[in-house]
């Protein structure tokens, strides 16, 4: 259509004759706008679903890349609140003590703790549970006395504190025991030191004091009565008396020379059993011993500290208190019926024990040093003080009383008191280098209050 109106507009520009003009009459111009609008129409038809076919296929692939992209990226985990770790119990300080007669490993803690106990063959292991230890490295040590050694070792197991007791005589007979002390705790651990130097004048005492052999002869049956007396008291030639003549002559005396060897006194094979670490046959012998002597207050002794070494302190708490009215003069009894008492965590019990019939403080010391320990035990901190003052007065110089009197006037409120006595017994024997140094930090501590 836009051909004949090209040709018009071509005869009007050329300005064409009648003729060439008449040619072309029958022809007439078309209507371009409409022709456009028609084009334009069909050019919207075909472009608007093209249009849309083309935003549908990038909808696709944009879907496609999309669900590809979450696939192949890793999967974010979310951030979930970690609550704050409890804070572990803090061992703070690890304090030795020997005076001689037993080994006590005082532990400071910062609060209450779980311990599990585990005993082996000549060791103990205590095992504070969730527990850290305040010093980078293990404190560690060893008591010898008389040949006899003890090994302790303090160390960090992981997320607990271990602590290791091994030996002496191949058995360890460990008190444990845990306290509040203010606003801390303490967890005290006793091992008893057994003298053997002690336990050999003993021995020699026994041995001085054993009767002769001879009145054990009554126990004999008859018939070896009467061979031995037969013995003793006839010539050899004078058996054959009795014998038929034609018969060769027999050495009645055969028999008696097939005589087993001498054995040894019970009490001391017992003794040495226990030292061996029999501790069954130990106390088969003794409790036959004592059953067969029931008055004799050195084989009671004995068998407690066989009862206590064996870790059998059931039956010595059954069987002490009998023994302690035969015997109530008998301290040393007392003293191992106490430390079973407190093993076995009747510390007031154990302070009543000690309190019955005490010795005189100038002839056992010792005993009223364990008697003013158990005071603190029980929380009895103004009798504790009492006690160590009364031993200061005998011995003003030993340490190992001073930081106990140190301590239970820190618990009575007297801070320079206890100030002064912590410095003392930094000074003077009784104390290993970690008692000397608690006892300064202390005494530092404590005289800046004051």
């Amino acid at each position: 259509m836009s051909l004949v109106n090209d040709m018009l507009r071509d005869l009007d520009a050329r300005r064409a004759g009648g003729e060439e003009r008449a040619s072309l009459a029958n022809l007439r111009a078309a209507d371009e706008s409409s022709s456009r609008q028609g084009t334009n129409k069909r050019t919207a038809f075909w472009l608007v679903p093209l249009v849309v076919l083309c935003v549908a296929v990038g909808l696709a692939c944009a879907h496609y890349f999309t669900r590809g992209s979450e696939v192949v990226a890793p999967e974010v985990a979310p951030v979930v609140a970690v609550a704050p770790a409890t804070p572990a119990n803090q061992l703070l300080d690890v304090l030795p003590q020997n005076d001689g007669k037993r080994f006590v490993l005082q532990l400071l803690l910062d609060q209450s703790v779980g311990y599990q106990r585990i005993e082996e063959n000549g060791a103990v292991r205590l095992l504070l549970r969730g527990t850290h230890l305040s010093t980078p490295d293990a404190e560690s040590g060893r008591v010898q006395r008389d040949g006899a050694s003890l090994s302790w070792r303090v160390e960090q197991k992981g997320d607990d504190v271990q602590v290791l007791f091994v030996g002496l005589a191949g058995d360890v007979s460990l008190i444990d025991r845990l306290e509040r002390a203010g606003d801390r705790w303490q967890l005290w651990l006793e091992v008893p030191l057994v003298s053997e130097a002690d336990a050999a004048s003993s021995d020699a005492d026994d041995l001085a004091n054993i009767p002769a052999s001879a009145p054990r002869e009554e126990a004999l049956p008859d018939w070896r009565a009467r061979n031995d007396s037969a013995i003793d008291t006839a010539p050899p030639r004078a058996a054959t008396v009795s014998l038929p003549a034609a018969a060769p002559p027999v050495p009645v005396t055969a028999p008696q020379i097939m005589i087993a060897p001498h054995r040894a006194d019970p009490l001391t094979e017992a003794r040495q059993a226990l030292l061996n670490g029999d501790y069954s046959r130990a106390i088969g012998q003794l409790e036959a011993l004592n059953t067969a002597r029931p008055e004799d207050s050195e084989t009671a002794r004995w068998l407690a500290r066989a009862y206590l070494a064996a870790g059998d302190q059931m039956r010595l708490l059954a069987w002490a208190p009998a023994q302690l009215q035969r015997f109530p003069n008998d301290s040393e009894l007392r003293v191992l019926l106490a430390r079973a008492q407190l093993q076995g965590g009747d510390s007031q019990t154990a302070v009543t024990t000690l309190q019955t019939n005490p010795p005189p403080l100038a002839k056992d010391p010792s005993y009223h040093a364990l008697l003013a320990a158990a005071f603190q035990q029980t929380g009895q901190w103004r009798e504790s003080a009492t006690r160590y003052g009364m031993l200061l007065a005998l011995r003003p110089r030993e340490g190992a009383w001073q930081l106990g009197m140190a301590i239970a006037l820190e618990q009575l409120g007297q801070a320079t008191q206890a100030a002064g006595f912590y410095a003392q017994a930094q000074q003077n024997p009784g104390l290993d280098d970690n008692s000397r140094r608690f006892a300064a930090e202390r005494a530092r501590i404590l005289g800046g209050q004051s």
